[in-house]
């Protein structure tokens, strides 16, 4: 289940070598769409409704640019909330 996710221009997305992009909702999408990049790596055009992707080719190489380029990471509070929520954190 997708919690987290953050908002880019599609331009920067598309600096990706490996980008392709898969529209079902067949709109033209610019530079300048704001698109969803979601916590499983996989990029939405809404950040509510994630059942219309428009990229789930995960691949160590794209989580590499998401990270390391794109400085994408689920914020620590976040996370740290969600590993409580799951039982797999710790109470200080």
């Amino acid at each position: 289940m997708r919690k987290y996710c953050k908002a880019y221009h599609l331009r920067d997305l598309r600096q990706f070598a490996g980008w392709s992009e898969t529209n079902s909702a067949n709109q033209e999408l610019a530079d300048e769409s704001i698109v969803y990049l979601w916590d499983d790596y996989t990029v939405a055009t809404s950040p509510i409704h994630h059942t219309v992707l428009l990229f789930q080719n995960v691949t160590p190489e794209w989580q590499n640019f998401c990270t390391q380029t794109l400085h994408f990471a689920v914020p620590d509070d976040l996370r740290y909330a969600s590993a409580q929520q799951n039982g797999n954190g710790t109470t200080p």
